[in-house]
């Protein structure tokens, strides 16, 4: 190899350094950390000195790690796995990042190419002459793109499309190298040619939304603003804040987007989604009753709309999307809002003298999941939920990886993990991992004796909502403990834990069925939903 040339995986991983990312999350196994040459994927990692490798305990906790690292750095993660096994067991928690579009690069190391054209039955096979690229096929729901680096000639170019892809789309990626690839020398060159992260629209048609939207703001008389998920996933925050900052109009988060708003300033009405997680009755009727509703980040899950229950009318509403725009029921397809929210931000920049209105003060109650909508934040803070995936378990990784984001932005931010006994059940091990990186979050147990969210869905007393409800979580870490009789706000008082220096625990106790009425009003709302669908389509 000469000094004009670099290793493939070398290459690789420069790319990512390039967009911001400092850390790598994942699981050593034989096909990353097995070459040829005996140098491997891993090895790379450590020859790119921006980067660090953040090892998990299992792959599917990497990948709940590597998810709440994108949601926080508003960047994509990397997740690297082994062939079979680890990118098997690390599915989940792609189909999640995806769900919610939380960026993710997906490295798999695979079988090397001369093994691929043999197919012996080895190890992470089964069965005879099996194609080796059959799991590749698996994940192509979950992805939406993926590169094999078997073409030596294109291998730098198409590292470049799919991370272009990822960066634009922010949804996952998967790339797949044999384990006799990553040695293989590309130019250096290459790493000259800077990548395309830049989101464009057709520019006719981008001009023409603006001033519809423009027009639509002029003429409104009660406008507001709702700020939706994928606001944050595309690094749309600061542009929203500047958006609600001009004109003052009312400002809404949504259940997937608390904490993008400061829900300290007086034109911040709080979280809105009707109905499973309604705010309170004035709050809802601020957004309802506006003339004209300006949606950025559009996702409408049912965990984000309360069921299905918003009711905002198409023909008063700009819906700013990541696959189209709709302006007061005109749908533009093959638009993304985040060219069309910065143009519209320096536009009402212009015109800052033109918005006047007095910003409408309102009593709300907020949508943790439930019933943690009904704290106020405070200022630049941020939740992260899997309130739409839904996966259980994915609160302890999430904040392994909200730990390391929050490290790399060199942010005073502290990390506080509010997870029930049964999640905690599923994905305990990565505490460890806290500990083993000396990262200091508070970790609130909810210990309610079982899957209370299941019971509030069905068989509240039936035995398979119960778990093994005898684990002394007072071991699991030195920290303050919150017994029935120790009042818990002696326990948030204390000193020490304010300043955490320390990884902290506190434990309290609920009734299996203390859950909140939103979740059962959502459930019953859902439920209701889906058998009117049933109905129609029977």
């Amino acid at each position: 190899m000469t000094k004009s040339q670099i290793p493939v995986c070398e290459y690789l991983f420069r790319r990512i350094a390039s967009l911001g990312i400092r850390h790598i999350f994942g699981v050593p196994g034989d096909f990353n950390r097995m070459s040829s040459d005996n140098v491997t994927i891993l090895d790379h990692v450590y020859a790119v000195p921006e980067l660090e490798w953040l090892g998990c305990c299992n792959e599917l906790n990497a990948a709940y790690g590597t998810d709440g690292y994108a949601r926080v750095r508003e960047l994509p993660g990397v997740l690297l796995t082994t062939y079979e096994v680890g990118e098997l067991s690390a599915m989940n928690g792609v189909a999640g990042a995806y769900a919610v579009r939380a960026g993710m690069i997906h490295i798999v190391g695979m079988t090397s190419r001369q093994v691929q054209k043999q197919r012996p039955l080895i190890h992470h096979t089964f069965e005879p002459n099996m194609d080796h690229t059959i799991y590749m096929q698996m994940s192509a729901p979950i992805r939406n793109s993926h590169t094999f680096l078997v073409n030596e000639e294109k291998s730098t170019a198409d590292i470049d499309r799919v991370t272009e892809d990822c960066v634009k789309s922010r949804l996952p990626l998967y790339i797949f190298i044999p384990m006799d690839v990553p040695s293989i020398s590309v130019p250096l060159s290459a790493l000259d040619k800077p990548l395309d992260l830049e989101i464009k629209n057709d520019e006719e048609i981008e001009s023409k939304i603006l001033g519809m939207v423009l027009n639509a703001i002029s003429r409104a008389m009660n406008p507001s603003i709702p700020v939706d998920a994928l606001t944050i996933r595309h690094s749309g925050r600061e542009l929203v804040h500047e958006l609600a900052d001009l004109p003052q109009f009312p400002t809404f988060s949504c259940p997937l987007s608390k904490g993008i708003i400061n829900e300290n300033i007086p034109y911040c009405m709080g979280v809105y989604s009707v109905n499973g997680t309604v705010i309170s009755l004035g709050s809802m009727e601020a957004l309802e009753t506006s003339d004209l509703i300006i949606n950025t980040g559009t996702l409408q899950t049912d965990s984000d709309t309360g069921g299905f229950t918003r009711k905002i009318p198409e023909k008063k509403a700009i819906l700013l999307e990541h696959d189209k725009c709709v302006i007061l029921g005109e749908e533009f397809p093959n638009i993304h809002f985040l060219p069309v929210l910065r143009r519209l931000v320096k536009n009402l920049k212009a015109k800052a003298g033109h918005f006047n209105l007095p910003a409408i003060r309102v009593n709300f109650s907020l949508p943790c999941q439930f019933g943690m909508f009904d704290a106020t934040f405070p200022p630049r803070s941020r939740a992260i939920t899997s309130t739409f995936w839904s996966a259980i378990g994915f609160s302890v990784e999430a904040y392994l990886g909200a730990c390391v984001a929050t490290r790399e932005m060199k942010h005073p931010s502290r990390v506080i993990l509010i997870v029930g006994d049964g999640s905690l059940q599923i994905s305990v091990q990565d505490i460890g991992t806290c500990i083993r990186f000396g990262f200091k979050p508070i970790i609130l147990l909810v210990n309610n004796n079982g899957y209370s969210i299941e019971r509030a869905i069905r068989g509240a007393e039936l035995s398979y909502n119960g778990i093994n409800s005898n684990w002394d979580h007072q071991q699991l870490l030195s920290f303050f403990g919150a017994r029935p009789d120790t009042a818990l706000e002696s326990i948030l008082g204390k000193e020490a834990l304010n300043e955490a220096e320390n990884i902290s625990l506190i434990e309290l106790f609920f009734s299996p069925f203390d859950y909140h009425w939103r979740l059962a009003t959502q459930v019953s709302n859902t439920l209701d939903r889906l058998l009117e669908k049933q109905e129609k389509f029977n």
